[in-house]
């Protein structure tokens, strides 16, 4: 910083230096030149002699430079070392500048270290710039297949292995997909965990430049051979071995799978998606080992199940258009290869996007609008901040107009006038950073904890640049305005008058004024966004979810390792079943293939009587269930009847639909009897309607649904317990536990938690946004508050003379209470009528964050308009009982 202002002051003073310096020197040369011409010197030697005497011009220069950088320096630690006394001496003002600028540097620092490392970091890997990830646009070509947690990120392993070739766009491209949609089970010892799996190419490591801890990475022959090896994430490595290398060699067995450890990824590297992959072992071709978990094909049999995302490092020198431009005609030949070679007629042609690899990955989109938001209200909280202490600061340099009047007067100049505020401005901006700077790490921390985030926020480079960018500005920002107030203060007149009453300055009073209009505007808009938010949370925590999830524990389980095919995995699952319902206090137990409430789900066109319905909304949503499904979680049944154990594989295909379902493609007509079916291949008989219910998450509308029980569907993977519980779902947990482990001793329980557990994590977002704009709207009006009530005492305090006379001819103290309290009203109004319509325009912005609750609320926009003139009143009571307390006596002798 220090050299920053050096170079700032020279460039600012070096011309004109230099043009003294020279002028000056070829004043001395005319001069010494005349004097030894009169001694009889040949001018000749006259020049030789002025330049022995005074040195070469060029020297002189370096010289003066060196000079004129160590004044300058001297200078500025005068002028620091003056600023610290000043602010010393007045301790008050200091604490309250430097706490207030902290918390509006703090909260931006944080914010933006979260944008940073959600959405602009690069891979902690070398040359991050160089990544990106593969999209296809508008989606997988029709009569493809497509799973994945991005519908635009998945490709087929036949694209893939053709993408992989193209070297003159890419110098890798790399293949990773998980195991499952959550964590899977894994044993590493007696016990079996979950673990977060990823089945990766060989070139993954390599190819993004990630290397290893201990041991080794996967190559290209681990990915031929399908090798039972497997690399262990840093953050499981320490986390599940003590950071200890001698893991290496170890076995882990991954669903039952032994797999050798041959190695640890690099310290920071994770991965590339948002959730910290624990392993990643080899491309696999066994079937227990499938992409997503899914039971119905394999990646590597079906050319048209596009699963697999893909990054790729782009070739040197290749930019991404120029990739896109040279892969385009070798993806649209691979992408059609098994449909006919071309899009279908209507069609529209899918495209390779290629988009830059930042942040957490793929899901950092999730958290763009919600960290926008965010990052709207901490500058706002910056700018009433600013507000504040600019108020202050203008305020204390009132006190010092004498101060500046006489500098001016004695000689001083306006620029080292300046350079003094420039050096106060720039200790308290500092000073408010560094505090801020602690601030911001701390609360990162706890925003982390409420978001649930793994991802890295520590602060880098970027982060650092960006908290010096804003002190550089806050300090330019209060060294510049006191100047352009000192440059108006006639210097005669303030050297005339006493300190005490010198210089009523009316444009610092109207500016002082206008801002606090400004800042209660601003606490307004984000008071009424605070409160929308508020309510749409309330909305969704008390929302009709259609079930009873109070009681219900949930947990996710694989099947048995050498259940090869469905008879077998129906028999197991029947055993936990069992198993289950023999647990005292469980009424009932029954299975799903899609945790509700997880965000997943199967969608499909709808069959209907073997005819598929015409119109946009023909699509529905399916689950595979098991028995006594609707009676466990306590959906009403409105017709016919609930899954059964006999609903066998052997038996009558039968399905149940909701309600949403009867009154979109039956319009109301009797269901019962029926037939649906999410394939034409099978068909399956309607016996029953449920009421609607909620399927991927509170947020969900209505949508028709369908449910088949699991033994029909075939296919069986992973599925999902639900039990019905008489007490706490969680103190079920240990006999749970010792019933599945008398099963099957290698499988862990996924994910155990309670279903009402299961929901509120589909709204953590809404709850991380909604407590975050209540801190910093609260804080926003907190800073108003001391804003009005700053702007109020100083105003007092400089017209306490009048007041006393008032009070000496019979004016009462209501009326000067009055007299003050309506100043403060007056500003509370209008900054209230500035920033009602700014609300309104803003709050159609925060729509789609809301549930079940209008942008422009009316009961919303009354109740904030009421909290913050309330706040306001409040803050204006304080001098004004002030000002109504004065000694009329000590008042008139004040001057």
């Amino acid at each position: 910083m220090l050299t920053l202002l050096r170079r700032f002051e020279f460039l600012f003073n070096r011309r004109r230096y230099l043009d003294d310096l020279e002028a000056e020197m070829h004043l001395h040369r005319e001069l010494r030149a005349e004097l030894l011409a009169r001694q009889g010197i040949a001018p000749d030697d006259a020049t030789l002699a002025a330049n022995r005497q005074f040195g070469n011009t060029t020297l002189l220069k370096e010289d003066s430079h060196r000079v004129l950088t160590w004044n300058l320096l001297e200078d500025l630690f005068k002028d620091l070392r003056y600023s610290l006394r000043s602010l010393f001496a007045n301790p008050l003002f200091a604490v309250i500048a430097v706490l207030t600028l902290a918390l509006g540097i703090g909260a931006n620092t944080a914010i933006f270290s979260v944008i940073n490392a959600v959405l602009l970091r690069g891979l902690p890997v070398a040359k991050p710039e160089q990544l990106v990830y593969l999209h296809v646009e508008p989606g997988q070509p029709d009569g493809a297949g497509q799973t994945g947690n991005n519908s635009n990120a998945s490709f087929s392993e036949y694209v893939f292995e053709q993408l992989r070739t193209q070297h003159q766009a890419f110098s890798t491209v790399a293949a990773y997909v998980p195991l499952g949609f959550n964590k899977i089970a894994v044993r590493v010892g007696p016990l079996p965990e979950e673990a977060s799996v990823e089945m990766v190419s060989g070139d993954f490591f390599s190819g993004l430049g990630a290397g290893a801890t201990c041991g080794r990475t996967l190559s290209l022959a681990d990915e031929k051979n399908h090798a039972a090896i497997a690399v262990l994430g840093y953050g499981f490595w320490n986390r599940r071995f003590g950071a200890a290398c001698s893991v290496v060699g170890k076995t882990v067995y991954v669903k039952g799978i032994p797999f050798a450890i041959v190695g640890v990824g690099a310290h920071g590297f994770s991965g590339v998606e948002p959730s910290p992959t624990d392993i990643w072992i080899p491309l696999q071709i066994n079937p227990a080992l499938n992409a997503w978990g899914n039971q119905q094909t394999n990646y590597y049999a079906d050319p048209l199940w596009w699963c697999l995302p893909l990054i790729g490092r782009l070739a040197p020198g290749v930019t991404i258009q120029q990739a896109q431009a040279s892969l385009a005609s070798a993806f649209q030949r691979a992408a059609y290869e098994h449909l006919g070679g071309k899009p279908k007629p209507g069609e529209t042609p899918v495209k390779l996007v290629l988009v830059p690899a930042r942040g957490i990955g793929q899901g950092g989109d999730d958290y763009k609008q919600p960290l926008y938001y965010l990052s709207a209200i901490v500058a706002v909280i910056l700018a009433i901040a600013c507000g504040n202490v600019a108020m202050l600061m203008a305020a204390r340099n009132s006190a010092r107009q004498r101060e500046f009047s006489i500098r001016l007067a004695i000689g001083g100049s306006q620029s080292r006038l300046f350079r003094q505020l420039l050096a106060e401005s720039l200790v308290l901006a500092a000073s408010g950073a560094i505090l801020g700077w602690f601030f911001a790490m701390a609360f990162t921390k706890v925003l982390a904890g409420w978001a649930g985030m793994e991802a890295n926020l520590a602060p880098d480079r970027t982060v650092t640049l960006f908290t010096g960018a804003i002190m550089i500005l806050v300090a330019l920002l209060f060294g510049l305005a006191p100047l352009l107030t000192v440059r108006r203060v006639p210097v005669g007149l303030a050297l005339k008058d006493s300190s005490a009453t010198a210089f009523q300055e009316k444009t610092r009073s109207r500016s002082s004024r206008l801002i606090v209009v400004a800042q209660v505007a601003l606490g307004l808009v984000l008071a009424i966004s605070a409160g929308l938010l508020t309510r749409s949370l309330g909305n969704l925590e008390r929302a009709n979810l259609g079930l009873k999830s109070d009681g219900l524990l949930v947990f996710g389980l694989s099947p048995q390792l050498g259940t090869v095919n469905d008879q077998k995995k129906i028999a197991f699952y029947t055993s936990v079943i069992n198993k289950l319902r023999a647990i005292p206090g469980v009424p009932s137990v029954t299975l799903m293939g899609n945790r509700i409430g997880s965000g997943w789900s199967n969608n499909t066109t709808t069959i209907l009587d073997g005819k598929r319905p015409e119109g946009e909304k023909a699509g529905m949503r399916w689950n595979s269930v098991g028995a006594d499904f609707f009676t466990t979680l306590g959906v009403p049944l409105r017709e016919g009847r609930d899954f059964r154990d006999s609903d066998s594989l052997a038996a009558p295909k039968v399905a149940i639909v909701n309600e949403t379902f009867v009154k979109r493609f039956l319009k109301g007509r009797d269901a019962i009897g029926h037939i649906v079916s999410y394939t034409p291949e099978v068909a399956f008989t309607i016996v029953g309607v449920v009421a609607d219910s909620k399927y991927r998450g509170v947020r969900e509308d209505p949508i028709p649904m369908a449910y088949f029980p699991y033994p029909q569907v075939g296919l069986i993977g992973d599925m999902h317990v639900e039990l019905r519980t008489a007490g706490s779902p969680p103190s079920f947990l240990p006999e749970v536990r010792k019933a599945i482990a008398s099963l099957a001793p290698d499988l862990a329980l996924l994910q155990p938690m309670s279903q009402s557990a299961q929901f509120a994590a589909s709204i953590t977002q809404d709850v991380l946004v909604s407590r975050l704009a209540q801190f910093f709207s609260a804080l926003a009006i907190l800073l108003v508050a001391s804003g009005l009530y700053g702007t109020l005492a100083y105003s007092v305090s400089r017209r306490t003379s009048e007041f006393g006379v008032r009070m000496a001819i019979g004016c009462e103290r209501p009326e000067l209470l009055w007299m003050v309290l309506r100043e403060g009203l007056m500003l509370s109004l209008l900054g209230i009528v500035v920033g009602a319509p700014a609300a309104f325009a803003f709050s159609k912005y925060l729509d789609s964050q809301l549930f079940g609750l209008a942008p422009h609320d009316p009961l919303t926009f009354g109740l904030a308009v009421v909290g913050v003139l309330s706040v306001c009143i409040a803050a204006g009571l304080i001098p004004a009982f002030r000002a109504a307390s004065i000694d009329p006596i000590r008042a008139l002798r004040y001057e």
